[in-house]
């Protein structure tokens, strides 16, 4: 049980490290968007973003469809922080880290608790087939 624990454990911290890997990612893209200029014309270009050739066989055109919406009103929406985007993707990346950071702690805190918790039950339920 405990082994499954750490296992779920190491899982979700990839999964979770993944994330922040590429929405750090995203954020240095979209500053280097910024500073070429062409941060105004994200929005059409996420529109016509095709299916990558890999993800083909597991993503349809119609799966694709609302994220591209989805991306397309969101950087709708930071077309409007333009004025203030550079310096604030700047710091974003460094803020993702640290949250990183601070989440992955309390993931690798709630473990060593359930591994303790796993620890108590073990030992409880060896002295009550003792007794």
């Amino acid at each position: 049980m405990k082994l499954l624990l750490w296992v779920v454990t190491l899982l979700v911290l990839a999964l979770w490290t993944g994330t922040i890997w590429v929405l750090t990612g995203l954020a240095d893209w979209l500053a280097a968007q910024v500073a070429t200029g062409e941060a105004a014309n994200l929005a059409d270009i996420i529109a016509q973003w095709p299916v990558p050739p890999e993800l083909a066989p597991w993503i349809g055109e119609a799966f694709l469809l609302p994220l591209r919406d989805l991306f397309a009103w969101t950087v709708g929406v930071l077309e409007s922080l333009l004025p203030f985007l550079p310096g604030l993707v700047g710091i974003l990346s460094v803020i993702l880290w640290i949250v990183w950071f601070i989440v992955t702690g309390l993931i690798v805190v709630l473990a060593l608790l359930g591994h303790w918790a796993l620890s108590k039950a073990q030992r409880l339920r060896t002295n009550l087939r003792t007794t």
